[in-house]
């Protein structure tokens, strides 16, 4: 039993290694952006918003476009139809059966503003940039990192990974957001519980 606790410790240990490894060659072969600061206005980023308890206030011609807008009880209401780059002229009220949105991007400010030193370059892909006039500018250029908790998820009983042989690596501290690429996730009674997505990631607290 030693001998097996050993030998996965130190199968976790070269993993981890070896998921660092990844995550610095992919800041490596991020966009080279030259470092002189933009003078954009603002920048809109459509992300998940609102919940059943935190309803928004927005109805189906404002909201934007790739977004899904449902009921407080989960229902489909509809596809925004707002264009970020090209905004509808839209009525402001409150559509009383819209409570959230699902967006591709769940965390961060839709509205960014100010925007600081961001430029087209340095601006997330998905996310619109707008001059101080108002007018449309670009799309970012960049991938925008995920932003990941280093909490352990109680769920996981073990982990495999191509970068190991597909080898089951058990007592792992990992969760669904710091899951390297390819990286699948399983529970206890061994059903799949998620695989990593080729992204970096920033950790929070």
């Amino acid at each position: 039993m030693a001998v097996h606790k050993e030998v996965s410790s130190l199968a976790y240990l070269l993993v981890l290694g070896l998921l660092v490894l990844v995550s610095a060659m992919e800041h490596v072969d991020a966009k080279a952006c030259t470092l002189e600061c933009g003078n954009l206005g603002y920048g809109i980023c459509p992300r998940s918003e609102g919940s059943p308890e935190n309803p928004i206030c927005t109805n189906c011609c404002a909201g934007y476009k790739g977004c899904n807008y449902y009921s407080a009880n989960g229902t489909f209401i509809c596809e925004g139809q707002s264009d970020p780059k090209n905004p509808k002229a839209c009525p402001r009220n409150c559509d009383p059966h819209i409570a959230y949105s699902k967006c591709s991007r769940s965390r961060g400010k839709t509205l960014i503003y100010p925007t600081g030193c961001t430029t087209c370059c340095t601006g997330y892909k998905g996310c619109y940039y707008f001059g101080k006039d108002g007018k449309f500018v670009c799309e970012g250029e960049s991938i925008e990192p995920k932003a990941c908790t280093l909490e352990c998820d109680s769920r996981v009983a073990y982990m495999t990974c191509p970068s190991s042989g597909l080898a089951k690596l058990n007592q792992v501290c990992v969760n669904c957001c710091t899951a390297g690429e390819g990286c699948k996730l399983y529970g206890y009674d061994g059903s799949l519980i998620c695989t990593g997505e080729p992204q970096s990631y920033i950790s929070t607290t």
